[in-house]
């Protein structure tokens, strides 16, 4: 036995303690992080970046889509800024207005002309040319209605409708006397303003449908 044996013998190695390692992560984790490591943002995963991407172009079109509809709907109408000053003119536009509309079986236009010494918007022509249509099929139909003529009253619903449905148009609220419509609608059309007015035509052709036609017969007579 030499030297180096015999002082191990002497003082042998105290045994390793045990080490509880659930202790010991424990320990770990409960200590103060690095500030440099805590205080850096995480980066988003790949596929979360896209599903946020996604949602924000989509988010993006619902707007543009919603600033359209907005923008032909109300803000497509506008002051009729195009003036008429001719007389020339203004015949002309009324009498391709009344190409597109209908008079009661053996009547003829109206002459119409603009008036001296005035100016008017681009629309008031054909306007003016559904305005006559509409009167004269209120009073054939007036006249249909006292003498019993029942298919001259079906004729004259028709027209009507037509005049309703495809010659009339109501200007939002708050608009001026010269508005106009969006660029794309196509005329002649009468302009009527949100004040109720086209909802009293329709109950009074709706009465006078019904057998109440008092309304129609005091409208033919303000008109004649």
């Amino acid at each position: 036995m030499n030297h180096m044996e015999r002082l191990r013998n002497a003082a042998p190695p105290a045994p390793s303690p045990a080490i509880d390692r659930d202790l010991l992560f424990a320990g770990i984790v409960a200590r103060p992080g690095d500030p440099a490591v805590a205080g850096a943002r995480p980066r988003l995963a790949r596929s979360t970046r896209r599903r946020l991407t996604i949602v924000l172009v989509a988010l993006a079109i619902a707007m543009l889509t919603a600033a359209t509809a907005l923008a032909t709907g109300f803000l497509g109408w506008h002051d009729d800024t195009a003036i008429i000053d001719n007389p020339h003119q203004w015949e002309s536009l009324y009498q391709a207005a009344t190409r597109k509309l209908t008079l009661p079986p053996g009547q003829n236009w109206p002459h119409r002309t603009l008036a001296p010494n005035t100016v008017t918007g681009m629309s008031q022509p054909g306007g003016e040319a559904v305005a006559i249509s509409r009167w004269r099929w209120e009073c054939y139909w007036g006249k249909a209605i006292r003498s019993g003529d029942t298919a001259a009253q079906t004729q004259a619903r028709t027209a009507l409708t037509d005049i309703n449905n495809n010659h009339t148009l109501v200007a939002p609220a708050g608009s001026s006397e010269n508005v106009a419509p969006p660029d794309n609608i196509q005329g002649p059309y009468e302009i009527f303003a949100s004040d109720g007015g086209i909802q009293f035509v329709r109950k009074m052709y709706a009465d006078a449908a019904a057998g109440r036609p008092a309304m129609l017969f005091q409208s033919c007579r303000a008109n004649s």
